[in-house]
């Protein structure tokens, strides 16, 4: 699946198929692919797992995954190529050893996200020298080229973002827009997304 087979298919609902003078531009039809990833981010957020190799800042506990693509930290899985990591309550934790975040360094045994900042995580004990953890966050999709092939959704999503593409052509501001035609457009795109 490309941009361009969705942006095919979306021209036909929009009955656009003049090659000479088509409504919409491929440029214009593209960008709202790259919306629709955009919101198919927002929906369903699973779909775009990854996970990374993230180095710690050693001799620290607070740590902040800085991987460009990056949205949300998930978890933390493991050391990489060794032991597993689990997740602690920060109250619990802070409770039954207050002194938590000045123990020594050691290879990581447990972590637990920052209540209020998305990319942010503790680390117990603090970070020996060259740790590397592997963690699963949430990245942003790729921006799409017109023939790019489209690797973050599997292809049985490509009737959902044609519904998107055709809710946002038929939203122009013209004196034919049919308010309730894109409605349901962005309806079906939120079902199919969902489903």
């Amino acid at each position: 699946m490309t941009p361009q087979n969705i942006i095919t298919a979306a021209r036909y609902i929009l009955n656009d198929t003049s090659t000479t003078s088509p409504r919409q531009t491929d440029t214009e039809l593209l960008s709202y692919v790259n919306d629709a990833m955009r919101e198919a981010l927002i929906l369903r957020p699973e779909l775009f797992f990854t996970v990374g190799d993230y180095t710690c800042i050693s001799g620290q506990c607070e740590q902040t995954i800085s991987f460009a693509d990056a949205v949300t930290l998930v978890e933390i899985l493991c050391i990489h190529n060794g032991a597993s990591i689990t997740a602690f309550d920060f109250m619990s934790m802070s409770t039954f050893n207050p002194s938590w975040r000045t123990d020594t360094a050691g290879p990581a045994t447990q972590y637990v996200k920052f209540a209020n900042d998305p990319l942010k995580f503790y680390v117990y004990p603090k970070a020996p020298v060259n740790q590397v953890l592997d963690v699963r966050y949430v990245r942003n999709p790729t921006t799409l080229a017109l023939t790019d092939t489209i690797t973050d959704l599997p292809v049985t999503y490509q009737p959902a973002l044609e519904d998107y593409v055709v809710y946002r052509a038929e939203s122009k501001d013209s004196e034919n827009v049919d308010s309730q035609r894109a409605t349901a457009f962005l309806q079906s795109f939120v079902a199919k997304m969902k489903g």
